[in-house]
């Protein structure tokens, strides 16, 4: 297991650089990542390269078993580079071009701007890509634009245009397909086409606050800035394949931030890497980002390429508070025990300059040593005692399915936003999983169904006919599939069905969605559990079920008593239930409890309450648990099992004590 921090040697004087290589020696960290934002540095002049320093410090590190992953610098191209070549600069929704002073400043589909990064690239893979002392490889850092959306630059513009004339072939077929006869907006040829100039990253500045654009055009060119992306990206990964064997990667920014389909752009690298900045201070660390990122490669071990590493300044805002004592620690433990094979913090020492002056390091400005330099020290030492997490797998029975294009597509028209988003839903629906003693796994639509019980279907706002085949052949199968409202509304091209929703699937429920409305403040209504006394308030969604599918909830109030709203549906060898609205958090934990008991489901074997995480690996028929209390002080769990303390090797029954910010791992 890979742990350390993000270094920056080229920033250094040599006294400081001296103390700084004996203390990350010291730490018993084993990798580094350095050389993101060095271009100039690497390449002073155009075509002439130097990495000596950067070499001397990889060396020196590998002295004490550290080794480095090399980052392609192309996230900030030289000032000479801008001065030759302004062309390559990105121009946003605004038609504002972006100066040289930033970063990601940078058309990626620009060909001048390509060769580029080709060139420094394969400088960089020559250099590296045999030595003994290369970890890896990162390209460029957090790919895509920031803050104003999209490039609109000319090359952006012929390249968009050529893209939809690949896929629709004639303006007559997107004229259809598009429904642009909305608005009197149907176009004689595909120049005559615009770039949208709304966008979803987040962050972003819509130029025109009251603009209404066809939403089947915003989702294509989500399409085309994300297939964009990876083009430019496997250029590199193409060239340091090439000439290395070590593994390439690049560092995500979470789950969507950056509009990417992490499923489609991670097709030519290695493994799956993101950078995660959550909060340590009495709060519990989401493992949703976890789940996501173990099945971007088919439940292969993931990078996390920066991770929080203490509070004070920020690049923006009003600051990070610090970590709890031992916070920084549990946090790292459980992202290998969640399947992470690589945890970087970043940094080691804090900026004295530039834009991110001051931020947050597990070594402060000073270089002094303090309380998260030691923690880091301790993590490793642990990290080495747990040898077995590498080998231990994962044999979930339960996933819950994400879709690029729903995600998309409900940023782009929201159902009730703020209040309900795509990927917060599902990140709550699988910490109800989670608080029920069910761990589970977030897979694609192109995965295997085959391999589990259980699946969730959530907000699938978008469902190709493909996709409802594979439902129905799911659930026909023996299958047992819960998807919510607002699923298979609209079709691949982002126009709504004219059929009954959930379309192509009411014979699979055996329901139709009569009503739908958002829930907001003034009218949430009553909702009963069929098999239960529980009662409860609906939430963010409301849809009104008819059919012959057994009702599992009906609202008791308003105009809707009597109404079910959640359903329960024998089909083939399998059950499909529908939920028509979100319940609150304990109604929920129940009806996804008796719907895991009625699946067989198995469960894990311990009794603890919330804001404590229990994850279960699996290695030659022995379970393995670990276990974090996020509870901010001193919490019990019971054991229904004898289990062993992999660290100390203790036998511990019954009752257990976890400290606070504790964590354990146990051999059943």
């Amino acid at each position: 297991m890979q742990y350390g921090v993000s270094y920056y040697p080229e920033h250094k004087t040599p006294d400081e650089l001296e103390h700084d290589l004996r203390m990350l020696k010291e730490s018993g960290i084993n990798t580094v990542r350095m050389g993101e934002f060095a271009w100039c540095r690497m390449e002073p002049v155009l075509g002439e390269f130097h990495f000596e320093w950067l070499k001397s410090a990889a060396k020196e590190l590998y002295k004490a078993g550290i080794k480095t992953v090399f980052c392609t610098p192309t996230a900030c191209p030289p000032a000479w580079m801008i001065e030759k070549n302004p062309e390559i600069l990105y121009v946003d929704n605004r038609g504002v071009t972006r100066p040289f002073g930033g970063r990601r400043l940078y058309c990626y589909n620009n060909e001048t701007f390509r060769e580029h990064s080709q060139r420094i690239t394969e400088a960089l893979a020559k250099e590296f890509g045999d030595k003994p002392y290369t970890a890896g490889f990162q390209i460029d850092n957090e790919p895509a634009q920031e803050g104003t959306g999209r490039c609109h630059c000319a090359v952006c513009r012929t390249k968009f245009t050529a893209w939809l004339a690949d896929k629709y072939q004639t303006i007559n077929e997107y004229n259809r397909r598009s429904g642009s006869i909305f608005w009197s907006q149907e176009y004689d040829s595909f120049d005559q086409i615009q770039m949208p100039v709304n966008t979803i990253e987040t962050g972003a500045q819509d130029p025109i606050k009251a603009y209404y654009e066809n939403p089947t055009l915003r989702l294509d060119y989500e399409r085309f800035c994300s297939e964009s992306q990876k083009e430019y990206q496997d250029l590199q990964a193409e060239i340091l394949h090439r000439y290395s064997k070590a593994p390439v990667s690049t560092n995500g920014t979470g789950l969507a931030t950056n509009s990417i389909d992490y499923y489609d752009s991670t097709k030519n690298l290695d493994c799956y890497g993101f950078d995660l900045y959550p909060s340590l201070r009495d709060s519990a660390v989401d493992s949703f980002p976890y789940a996501f990122a173990r099945g971007i490669k088919d439940g292969a071990p993931f990078w996390v390429l920066e991770f929080m590493s203490g509070g004070g300044h920020r690049l923006s805002g009003s600051g990070r508070q610090q970590p709890n004592p031992g916070a920084l620690q549990q946090a790292v433990l459980q992202q290998f025990a969640h399947g992470a094979s690589m945890s970087l913090h970043f940094q080691y020492r804090s900026y004295p300059f530039g834009a991110e002056q001051l931020n947050y390091a597990i070594v402060d400005l000073d270089g002094v040593p303090r309380r998260r330099y030691y923690e880091m020290k301790e993590t490793a030492l642990i990290l080495k005692k747990l040898e077995v997490m590498e080998k231990a797998g994962f044999d979930n029975q339960t996933a819950l399915l994400f879709d690029y294009d729903s995600f998309w597509a409900m940023k782009i028209k929201p159902a009730n936003d703020p209040e309900l988003t795509y990927d917060a839903y599902m990140s709550k629906l699988y910490n109800s999983l989670g608080a029920i003693g069910v761990n589970a796994d977030v897979i694609s639509y192109a995965a295997d169904f085959s391999k589990y019980r259980f699946i969730i279907l959530s907000t699938a706002f978008v469902m190709t006919k493909k996709m409802q085949e594979k439902c129905r052949q799911f659930v026909e199968n023996g299958g047992t599939l819960l998807m919510t409202f607002l699923s298979s509304v609209k079709n691949e091209d982002n126009i709504g069905y004219t059929t009954p929703l959930p379309a192509g699937l009411n014979e699979v429920f055996g329901v139709v969605v009569e009503e739908v409305e958002p829930v907001f403040a003034n009218n949430h209504t009553k909702v009963k559990l069929i098999s239960s006394d529980t009662s409860c308030t609906d939430s963010k969604w409301s849809e009104l079920l008819s059919g012959k599918a057994l009702a599992e909830a009906v609202y008791t109030e308003d105009y809707k008593a009597g109404s079910m709203v959640i359903s329960k549906h024998a089909f083939g060898k399998g059950m499909a239930y529908y939920l028509g609205t979100d319940l609150e958090e304990a109604a929920m934990r129940e009806l996804l409890g008796r719907i895991c008991e009625q699946t067989k489901i198995t469960k894990n074997p311990f009794i603890a309450e919330d804001k404590v995480e229990i994850v279960r690996r699996v290695m030659n028929d022995k379970e393995y648990y670990c276990i974090f209390n996020f509870t901010s002080r001193e919490t019990k769990i019971a054991a229904e099992v004898p289990v062993k303390d992999l660290l100390t090797g203790e036998a511990l029954h019954s009752e257990i004590v976890l400290k606070r910010n504790g964590f354990l791992f146990l051999e059943v």
